[in-house]
């Protein structure tokens, strides 16, 4: 089957010196569990997160180190996705959906009208189409992400209060800015140390996942140094 996938992405071009000439538009670049991952879904990717991020466009050629690590992104979505039954699939609501889009469009300065929206999207070849159905994933990993760690994460009296002493009070006092007392932001703490917990449990379930899933990475070889990346 991935044989005859590679094949088919395979089109004649024209016939020269009595051979017929191919161009790929398009290849595999990972499989994860026999689930394949297209170099035009990462390109989309890279674009996609540029958008979310409110990064100008990306242009013609995308860097290579922005593709591997938007294929990270993307093997970890797949694995997750795979974790979520069928059942469990929660689609956010189209008022969700709206309202992620107006954050997006936000973050990304000098987007006032639907027109200049519309150009910011063709300028990186993706449609409002491209936006949402990224948003349902990422609404149904989140979600589903939340649901199985949230309830798991106890945060106690102690850790609010040595938060507070060893690292907002410093960087408030570094910023000159004003104290406030620890009853005044006792709950603001807790939900940034359950934020934590929570993707630090996420964390070490990727590990795991990983370690137990078949995974063939094709854009860079394995020990490959990443072209453009930092030693």
């Amino acid at each position: 089957m991935t044989l005859f996938l590679q094949l088919a992405l395979l089109l004649p071009l024209g016939i020269a010196a009595g051979q017929t000439q191919v161009v790929v538009v398009d290849r595999m670049v990972a499989v994860v569990n026999k689930r394949v991952i297209m170099e035009s879904k990462l390109d989309q990717e890279v674009r996609l997160e540029r958008l979310f991020e409110g990064k100008p466009p990306a242009g013609p050629q995308l860097e290579t180190p922005a593709k591997v690590s938007a294929l990270d992104q993307l093997i970890d979505r797949e694995l997750l996705e795979q974790q979520i039954p069928r059942d469990d699939l929660e689609a956010p609501s189209p008022q969700e959906v709206g309202q992620r889009v107006n954050e997006i469009r936000a973050r990304n300065p000098g987007l006032k009208t639907d027109e200049d929206w519309k150009s910011r999207l063709a300028a990186d070849d993706l449609t409002e189409q491209d936006v949402e159905r990224r948003i349902i994933s990422e609404f149904s990993v989140l979600r589903y992400v939340d649901e199985r760690f949230r309830s798991l994460v106890r945060v106690d009296k102690a850790d609010i209060a040595a938060y507070y002493q060893e690292k907002l009070l410093p960087e408030l006092r570094r910023r000159g800015a004003p104290e406030p007392s620890l009853a005044e932001v006792s709950d603001k703490i807790e939900n940034i140390l359950v934020e934590q917990r929570v993707d630090q449990m996420l964390n070490e379930w990727l590990e795991i996942l990983r370690g137990q899933a078949q995974i063939e990475n094709m854009l860079i070889p394995p020990g490959s140094p990443v072209p453009g990346a930092k030693q």
